[in-house]
């Protein structure tokens, strides 16, 4: 007779007692797995295979680390292509495959998230952290096992609508794409420049990719905004409609949230189309990976990458899309660590319970200082520019919490 984990402790419960062994020890498997889904292929495979590389380096240094409480833990990855139903049938296939030793699942995207949302109750509930900043999964009481490794969409709107308001500023554009992840945090947006005194003059809605940059860029000159703020891109169409603005001759300000900032696609259209992108600012939930004097985590991942990806593009820099997975991991390793060094079975209630209880944690300099997980989210950021010269993003503003 096959005997899962959980059944294994009911029926074990007094042979451990007689021992005088924490239960945890006895539930032990050889080994926990985390799955993770990633889009290696579609439209945002760029991202994915800059990802999927970090994991092989987590294992690595999780396990050196001590993995959970002694017990090492192994990655199963694949790839989504970017599509919600594929990286369900992954998760599907994972718990198939793995039962009880998965403890955690990594998700590829916000359509997963809301996907896979409902099949999360009972055995098939595991904790689940994903690329996503939807402001909708920040909700434990209808989401309680999934996270954000970072602020929301509507809070990195918040960031960048005070740097405005504190640099003066008193009109502003919104420019998404038509995708759930471009529309999640404009209504929150106008509600909250309202509040702070900043008019919206123009709310535009273009393609995810192809966008008919001219039109676009005609209406944001009608508008006479100071500053734009794009929101649902990832690699094509922000920085054309920043193109665009410049070779109109438009002073507007332009910025972006997280999926915008990454500098190999600042660097990449500077180096092919000129550096129009410069003074381009937009909100970061982590410092850029060169700024590592004060994030020994940071120096811990640069003398790995040294070894493990000599020769490649990843040997001297991680993505801001890299630092955003091993964020999230982290985030989940210490749930895990935690609910197993209090003698808990490592069950997906037992974890959205730990992680709620991550109060002041000290990350190892992702953010600017120790953190707190509010409402399965951690809600800090601080506003970049980039410098076409320097080839790099600064901070112009101090940490914000929101």
């Amino acid at each position: 007779m096959n005997q899962t984990r959980r059944t294994f402790l009911a029926t074990g419960a007094a042979a451990t007692a007689a021992l005088g062994m924490p239960a945890i020890l006895r539930a032990q498997p050889s080994e926990y797995v985390i799955g993770a889904s990633l889009p290696l292929t579609g439209p945002f495979a760029t991202a994915g295979q800059l990802v999927a590389p970090v994991f092989t380096m987590a294992r690595q240094l999780i396990n050196d680390e001590g993995g959970i409480a002694g017990t090492p833990i192994r990655f199963v990855t694949e790839d989504s292509g970017y599509i919600p139903q594929n990286a369900l049938a992954n998760y599907q296939r994972a718990l198939a495959t793995e039962g009880d030793a998965l403890v955690a699942y990594f998700g590829d995207s916000t359509g997963f998230m809301k996907l896979v949302a409902p099949e999360l109750t009972g055995d098939q509930a595991r904790l689940m952290g994903s690329t996503s900043f939807a402001s909708e999964l920040a909700n434990p009481a209808t989401n309680p096992y999934q996270y954000l490794a970072g602020p929301t969409y509507q809070d990195q709107f918040d960031i960048l609508l005070q740097n405005i308001k504190d640099q003066g500023g008193s009109s502003v554009a919104f420019i998404f794409s038509n995708t759930e992840f471009g529309r999640d945090p404009i209504e929150h947006g106008k509600m909250r420049a309202e509040e702070l005194g900043i008019e919206v003059v123009l709310e535009e809605t273009t393609k995810a990719q192809g966008a008919d940059i001219p039109t676009h860029v005609t209406k944001l000159a009608q508008s006479g905004a100071e500053y734009a703020i794009l929101q649902g891109y990832v690699t094509g169409v922000w920085p054309q409609l920043i193109g665009g603005a410049r070779q109109f001759g438009l002073p507007t300000q332009f910025m972006g949230t997280f999926w915008g900032m990454e500098k190999l696609i600042a660097d990449r259209v500077t180096e092919e189309a000129g550096p129009f992108l410069d003074g381009y600012q937009g909100v970061m939930p982590y410092r850029y990976f060169y700024d590592r004097e004060d994030a020994p985590r940071y120096q811990t991942f640069a003398a790995m990458a040294s070894e493990m990806f000599a020769g490649t593009p990843l040997e001297n820099y991680m993505s801001t899309w890299a630092l955003q997975t091993m964020c999230a991991l982290d985030i989940a390793i210490k749930a895990l660590r935690d609910t197993a060094e209090a003698g808990q079975e490592l069950t997906a209630d037992n974890l959205s319970a730990a992680l709620s209880g991550i109060s002041d944690w000290d990350t190892g300099g992702f953010f600017g200082g120790p953190v707190t997980m509010e409402n399965n989210k951690i809600g800090t950021g601080r506003v970049y520019q980039y410098s076409a010269e320097s080839r790099l993003f600064t901070p112009t503003s101090d940490w914000f919490t929101v």
